[in-house]
């Protein structure tokens, strides 16, 4: 029986592959390595430093060409095993040096997310990836949504641990809470081991509520060290919805969130939804947790202290939370970073992640929103010079019965794009 938690030998979430940019190098971080993706000539999957041995520039910022990843600086070509192949400056005659060749990582694509394994390629088990089993069924809709967030993974997966904030942060937002179901709570912890904490909770009082009489009970489970998964125990066997929230360390400082809601009821109301519109929700969501979780972070971490000396924790609402900080204490103390209960090991780096930058930390990451945000600003250029054409054309028209007509067409032109610039800022 495994005992021991090895953080390097675990596979770590990456990005959703319809988030992945085809043709291109795709950068990425794990606790502050970095890292390039690419696609070779027969459309494998292949991960290197983001490092070239020449020079250290960042290869990320290269070409893909005949599936070989070249350095933008000096024209180096590495192959998907990491091999330096091709060095233009090195005279025929002269063999490629040993060092110029670059470790490769293990890679695997489940159920469509890219997964790294950073340790002992030996080891590497994609069996145990911590898919969702009900993913498999042929009704299944799925709703994906990416974010980077400018505090620790330990961060991260205590807030989305935390049942009991959500009535209150997300009080009124669609896909949120209700401020009067904040009630206390009742946890049965199921398992606690190194693989990770099983618990079913439900809100004391709640489930005499008329809305909830389709669920029995809830589950969340933490698989160790990146996901959080809710599912919902319904009275009919047949309804399945769920959470799965993984996460990857970037950086001290730094973690990504894939969330994947899915479920087989309101199928047409999913599929006909526009992805970004969601997208937007979630965004909103995650903005009202950062702007919590920044203050909780520099304080927790400006005092120096433990979280145990810190904090007031309730049997009622903060039970998973305690059961987690705790697990890190007992496994986790090998990881660069952590924030346990009763212990700690802190780098002090801070994110220059900005929350309010949306752009930034969830459109570029997203190839729904930015493929949307990317028409829009087309769309906006189009319109700005049909606008200023139609300037010179009201001045023609001035003496004649069509000039207010124009001055119509150029009035519901100014409104529309208004509305553009008001719908961009929501990807901004």
């Amino acid at each position: 029986m495994q005992t021991e938690f090895n953080w390097q030998n675990c596979w770590y979430p990456v990005v959703f592959l319809a988030d992945l940019p085809a043709g291109k190098p795709y950068s990425f971080s794990l606790y502050g390595d970095f890292l390039v993706l690419f696609r070779d000539g027969e459309g494998r999957l292949a991960c290197v430093p983001d490092r070239c041995p020449h020079r250290a520039a960042q290869l990320s910022d290269g070409q893909i060409i005949d599936g070989k990843l070249e350095c933008l600086y000096h024209g180096w070509q590495f192959n998907a095993t990491g091999d330096c192949v091709r060095i233009p400056q090195l005279p025929p005659d002269k063999q490629i040096p040993a060092p110029a060749c670059l470790k490769p990582y293990r890679i695997a694509e489940v159920q469509g997310m890219v997964w790294l394994w950073p340790g002992d390629a030996g080891l590497a088990d994609e069996s145990s990836i911590p898919s969702i089993p009900a993913l498999a069924q042929a009704d299944m809709v799925c709703m994906d949504y990416v974010i980077d967030l400018p505090y620790d993974q330990t961060y991260l997966i205590e807030n989305v641990i935390d049942v009991a904030h959500i009535h209150i942060v997300h009080d009124g937002i669609r896909g949120g809470g209700k401020r009067e179901m904040a009630l206390p709570m009742e946890f049965s912890i199921l398992e606690n081991s190194v693989h990770g904490i099983k618990s079913q909770f439900r809100s004391l009082g709640l489930y005499s509520d008329q809305t909830m009489s389709k669920i029995n009970s809830a589950e969340v489970e933490f698989v160790a060290p990146n996901l959080i998964h809710y599912a919902s125990n319904y009275k009919n066997p047949e309804l399945v919805s769920g959470l799965a929230l993984y996460s990857i360390p970037l950086a001290s400082g730094s973690c990504r969130l894939l969330y994947r809601k899915y479920s087989n009821f309101y199928k047409w109301r999913e599929r006909a939804k526009p992805r970004w519109l969601d997208h937007w929700t979630q965004n909103t969501i995650l903005k009202q947790d950062m702007a919590l979780i920044i203050g909780q972070y520099s304080e927790i971490e400006r005092s120096g202290e433990n979280v145990k000396d810190l904090w007031l924790p309730l049997k009622t609402s903060d039970t998973l939370v305690i059961h987690y900080r705790k697990w890190l204490d007992k496994y986790a103390s090998d990881t660069p970073f952590y924030r346990g209960y009763a212990s700690y090991k802190s780098t002090g780096i801070r994110s220059d992640k900005n929350p309010q930058d949306v752009f930034n930390i969830h459109t570029r990451q997203c190839a729904v929103c930015l493929k949307s945000y990317s028409a829009l600003q087309k769309l906006q250029t189009v319109l700005m010079v049909c606008l200023l054409l139609t300037v010179p054309l009201m001045i023609v028209l001035a003496a004649t019965e069509w000039f207010y007509a124009a001055i119509g067409c150029y009035g519901l032109g100014l409104l529309v794009l208004a509305v553009i610039g008001r719908v961009k800022r929501k990807f901004e």
